[in-house]
């Protein structure tokens, strides 16, 4: 139940944090993981070895076939790319709000984002494999499939 503004305002960021951020961080990065069959196999042929010793024939006879595979990885490819006319959460179309205490509220929030852009920048420069999934220019605004 909504009973007064501050529930409305928790709310309202849970669903922005869910469709936006929350999103990108599990969306876009699946094809660096499942593009790789054996790190998340969409199904197995058989169960996988129980016992010490087992070789790469054994791991092999139980990953899904070269088709499955094809299709799976290429679904997920597909599913992890951003759509080409994709908005992100640092942008906003300066001809819809021309209130200067709009403008001063935006001009606020993309300073929050260019300092959060500096953190994770800052970072990835000590990581082998950057994390750029929250970087505000890759945060669509929502959900597009």
């Amino acid at each position: 139940q909504i009973d007064g503004k501050e529930t409305l305002i928790e709310l309202c960021t849970l669903i922005m944090f869910t469709g936006s951020a929350q999103h990108a961080a599990v969306n876009f990065g699946q094809y660096t993981y499942y593009g790789y069959v054996p790190n998340a196999p969409c199904g197995l042929r058989r169960p996988p070895p129980t016992k010490k010793g087992a070789d790469y024939q054994d791991l092999m006879n139980c990953l899904p076939g070269k088709h499955t595979s094809f299709l799976f990885i290429s679904t997920v490819y597909i599913l992890s790319q951003h759509s080409p006319d994709e908005i992100y959460i640092q942008q906003f179309p300066t001809e819809r709000f021309t209130e200067h205490k709009v403008q001063r509220h935006i001009h606020r929030y993309k300073k929050v984002l260019d300092d959060i852009t500096g953190d994770i920048e800052e970072r990835n420069k000590t990581l082998d494999m950057p994390y750029r999934w929250l970087l505000p220019s890759c945060v669509p605004k929502s959900i597009t499939i």
